[in-house]
């Protein structure tokens, strides 16, 4: 929780949130009212806001933005329209707005009707050292093995809503649509995508989550293409265009026109973030996981957060990391480049300032640094948000006695400016609004200057 900038009381803010953020159906949304929308790409002066209409708007309306719950005194804010064929055959629109010029530490909210209709709500980030709270997890699609829905509106959402993070980072398997098809015409797949968002966004109790955090989201594969889907997948390019154009995001530095992975880097405070895409440059044939450009972009951030002196670096990578070389799962069969990338961090010195955040595996586990042997840095695996219960990876030095569904963790960091402090949870939704910590899933390490101690 920010210190410049303390969040709404709990029970003020839940209370708020359904007459500030109703979600009328898809089906039954008006010309010029919005389906949906979600805010990212926060930083401490900016934001980006993205709104999908299920038919055209008369006129692409400007979105207002103002640090008043009413919209009060609001800066009108002007977006770039997109138009896609929808399953109807005729045109959806989705519309981007950058919200420059903002201050640091303050709570926004952004609608288009001063008096009804829908609202966004985020925060920005405070200047220089500043704490806050960024919730993590993967893997939401129903319970069962093929849930005949494939998405989820678990009130696993509304749990982690109570901790009211500054952010969200989903790391994987929004949905689990699995896409397939050819890859000609583009639009089809393209459209395949943009319904599937359609119906993530269409849960209300996702949908209601999004509206109030911002999110940080890198796919994985059922949410990029099929079970298990690389760069051979077919699915590939209509992918990453709908995640240009639909999703927040921060510049995607290797994918200017939807033609790279969609990797990603940014700073909440003193505590430099970096997001790498684990599917779309996939080669196990060539033995790489992240691509040769990918690759390369990695280790230039590691090193440019050396340079920088970050103090705490986070590394958002959607699959497991620990794991034997040769499993099938995570990077046990990319295992010379794994190699390559734990011994340039430990070269660095980044092993005691690196965190490492991940998805896939449908389990909640931490590691303190003692069973990664490729660079000695905490891993924290969180899942599944609304799944089944799967293991892959370890062994692993804090892990529950037993796995669950409806599981999620939170990364909390402390910053006085000299000490920054950092907090791994394990969470766990039991049927009441506020989440239960799990035990045995706690980490903390305390880092000052640009040594850190070892996570206790």
């Amino acid at each position: 929780m920010s210190r410049d900038q303390p969040s709404l009381p709990r029970r003020q803010f839940l209370q708020g949130a359904a007459a500030l953020l109703t979600l009328p159906a898809i089906a039954e949304a008006a010309t010029d009212e919005p389906s949906w929308l979600w805010s990212g790409a926060v930083t401490h002066e900016s934001a980006s806001v993205v709104v999908g209409f299920a038919r055209p708007p008369a006129a692409t309306p400007a979105l207002l933005v103002s640090p008043s719950r009413d919209l009060g005194g609001a800066v009108r804010v002007e977006g770039a329209a997109t138009l896609a064929p929808s399953r109807r055959r005729a045109e959806r629109t989705v519309v981007v707005y950058r919200l420059e010029g903002l201050s640091p530490a303050v709570e926004y909210f952004a609608g288009f009707d001063p008096l009804s209709g829908t609202r966004v709500r985020f925060r920005t980030f405070g200047r220089g050292p500043f704490s806050f709270t960024a919730a993590f997890a993967s893997c939401a699609g129903g319970t069962r093995p093929v849930p005949a829905s494939h998405v989820s509106n678990s009130r696993v959402f509304d749990a982690i809503a109570a901790l009211d993070p500054h952010v969200f980072i989903h790391m994987g398997d929004l949905h689990y649509y699995n896409i397939i098809g050819p890859a000609s015409p583009p639009d089809l797949l393209l459209g395949r995508f943009r319904r599937a968002l359609d119906r993530v966004l269409s849960q209300e109790h996702q949908a209601l989550f999004y509206r109030r955090t911002p999110l940080v989201y890198m796919w994985d594969d059922h949410d990029y293409g099929p079970n298990d889907a690389d760069s051979r997948s077919p699915t590939r390019t209509a992918a990453r265009t709908y995640y240009a154009q639909d999703v927040p995001h921060y510049p995607l530095p290797l994918c200017p026109a939807a033609d790279g992975p969609i990797c990603q880097a940014f700073d909440i405070g003193r505590v430099r973030f970096l997001v790498t895409d684990a599917r779309s440059e996939r080669l196990e044939p060539a033995g790489t996981l992240l691509g040769t450009r990918q690759k390369a972009w990695l280790l230039e951030e590691f090193e440019r957060a050396v340079a920088d002196r970050a103090p705490l670096v986070v590394w958002v990578n959607p699959v497991p990391w620990i794991t034997t070389d040769g499993d099938v799962h995570g990077w046990g069969r990319f295992a010379a480049e794994r190699r390559e990338i734990g011994e340039r961090i430990t070269a660095l010195g980044l092993g005691s300032r690196l965190v490492m955040l991940s998805g896939d595996a449908h389990m909640l586990a931490f590691d303190d640094g003692r069973n990664n042997l490729h660079g000695g840095f905490p891993v924290a695996q969180a899942a599944p948000l609304d799944r089944y219960v799967r293991r892959k990876g370890g062994p692993y030095s804090h892990e529950p006695p037993k796995q669950e569904n409806h599981q999620f963790a939170t990364l909390q960091v402390d910053d006085t400016g000299t000490v920054l402090t950092v907090t791994l949870q394990g969470y766990r939704f039991t049927g009441s609004t506020t989440p239960t910590p799990v035990s045995q899933t706690r980490l903390r390490i305390e880092c000052a200057g640009l040594r850190c101690d070892a996570p206790t």
